[in-house]
């Protein structure tokens, strides 16, 4: 759904996704999402596919990472117990 929203508007969505109590990881999901649906203008389908691909591949490199850290740190808590 996109949605023409003014400053204002924009700043409120922003502030309140990094208030809520959200995982970090949440929060950029949330953000990601936000700003993948913002009316920026007129783009062509296909410019505009190229452009969500590209904002999409950069936020799965972020969950990635987070993952792997969370993998890491699952594995040091398994190893000390044992």
């Amino acid at each position: 759904m996109t949605k023409k929203l003014d400053r204002n508007q924009i700043a409120e969505r922003i502030d309140n996704i990094l208030k809520s109590h959200k995982k970090p990881y949440e929060k950029k999901i949330a953000l990601f999402n936000l700003v993948k649906n913002l009316e920026v203008g007129d783009l062509p389908s296909e410019k505009k596919k190229r452009v969500n691909h590209l904002l999409e591949s950069c936020l799965f490199n972020e969950l990635a990472k987070q993952s792997m850290k969370e993998y890491k740190k699952t594995t040091v808590e398994v190893f000390r117990k044992n």
